[in-house]
């Protein structure tokens, strides 16, 4: 299954690029949306909710690297679990 992560900081944001961009490359992804402007990915309720739900050979899908974490440490935590977990992540800005 494909789920497609997308995130704003404010409500003045639009989300709707990062949807579109999500949906290009996998157009029936299932979209999560959040807006929130925390530095902890463990405040992100829907994250939070989309990595309960996610099993082995599921793929999340990412506008950014920016959209899954703040900080390099959290990210590196955040996508060695995942690795190991069978989850495939893919940044659409950042290919590899």
């Amino acid at each position: 299954m494909d789920y497609g992560y997308c995130r704003i900081s404010t409500k003045k944001q639009h989300i709707e690029r990062q949807i579109r961009n999500i949906l290009e490359y996998s157009p029936k992804a299932v979209i999560v949306q959040e807006v929130f402007t925390g530095t902890k990915f463990q405040e992100r309720k829907e994250l939070n909710r989309l990595l309960r739900l996610v099993v082995k050979n599921d793929r999340i899908i990412f506008d950014s690297v920016s959209r899954m974490a703040r900080n390099a440490d959290e990210g590196c935590q955040l996508y060695e679990h995942l690795y190991n977990t069978g989850i495939e992540l893919v940044f659409l800005n950042t290919p590899n």
